[in-house]
């Protein structure tokens, strides 16, 4: 499993820069994440304002602001300090990646869901 996410995330990165870190939270904790990022402090959070669809989410320290979101997705961005995007993998995993302020996350979105074809069945 982490040797596929793994795989997938340097591809994911490869393809986006602007995409500056990534992780995997199945069951409510996070399985696999970018040496640069620690979500398990935020896991909570950040799952239960995707799930409820909530306005605000903060995490980091970071107030984020929800651009858009449905059922299987979650996008908020702060002010000049990037945007966070969560995608479904299936019905108890979630992928969730930080992209740089200058990303456009509408695009981004669609490289994290490739990622996400390509490592579900394997969380």
């Amino acid at each position: 499993m982490a040797l596929v996410i793994g795989h997938e995330w340097n591809i994911l990165f490869a393809n986006n820069p602007k995409i500056h870190a990534f992780a995997v939270a199945k069951e409510g904790a996070v399985i696999w994440q970018t040496d640069n990022w620690n979500l398990v402090e935020d896991i909570d959070n950040i799952l239960k304002a995707a799930d409820k669809d909530e306005k605000k989410l903060t995490t980091g320290g970071v107030t984020y602001e929800r651009v858009a979101s449905n059922d299987d997705s979650y996008i908020a961005s702060s002010d000049g300090k990037g945007h966070l995007i969560l995608v479904l993998i299936d019905e108890h995993s979630w992928a969730i990646a930080f992209a740089a302020p200058t990303a456009v996350p509408e695009l981004a979105i669609i490289d994290i869901r490739k990622t996400v074809i390509q490592i579900r069945g394997h969380v």
